[in-house]
């Protein structure tokens, strides 16, 4: 097991746009701290991803539609299946304790809207999106490392569950796993 204690806390300051905290078999937990003016960068990752966001204000691009708050009876009545997925067009700000979940395949992007303080929030991707070591400053900096392929998630993370199964890596009995790191990339968790 791995305890993060407080992460979801309403005043944060991560001090990095992006952190990789712990990478798992089938999921990641990164940390993300978008500063005054700025913003994620429109992407799209082939793998599922939720933002939980702990502190700041936001505005968020999702399938190019803008997001803006709505209520559950309203997202209710806009429920639509669509190539077997279904699709919320509600539109949403988002602010400390809001969730967005963006499927694979999905264009994305979230912009700080707060005039004094960064937006943050911890983002799980299932399967991992990043190398497990990555720590960057800024979002430049994460630009410049994923366009030079320093920012690829390990092979191990991208195989299907029966690969992870005969391999010994998930079993039923889990553990033992010492320091909290499950010794597949080498990095104890503090």
């Amino acid at each position: 097991m791995v305890y993060f204690d407080g992460l979801t806390s309403k005043v944060r300051s991560f001090g990095q746009f992006r952190k990789v905290i712990h990478t798992g078999l089938y999921s990641q937990l990164v940390t993300m701290e978008i500063p005054v003016g700025g913003d994620i960068g429109n992407e799209v990752h082939l793998v599922d991803q939720v933002l939980i966001f702990t502190s700041g204000e936001g505005k968020a691009v999702v399938a190019g539609k803008e997001q803006v708050r709505a209520s559950f009876a309203s997202i209710i009545g806009r429920w639509h299946t669509r190539n077997k997925v279904l699709m919320i067009y509600a539109k949403q700000n988002v602010k400390a304790s809001d969730v967005v979940v963006v499927p694979a395949g999905t264009e994305h992007q979230f912009y700080n809207t707060s005039k004094d303080q960064p937006l943050e929030l911890v983002t799980v991707y299932s399967p991992a999106e990043h190398d497990p070591r990555t720590v960057h400053k800024t979002k430049e900096e994460g630009d410049e490392e994923e366009d030079a392929g320093k920012d690829e998630a390990p092979e191990w993370s991208q195989q299907s569950k029966n690969t992870n199964e005969k391999k010994g890596l998930a079993k039923e009995e889990g553990g033992p796993y010492e320091n909290g790191d499950d010794g597949r990339h080498g990095r104890k968790v503090e």
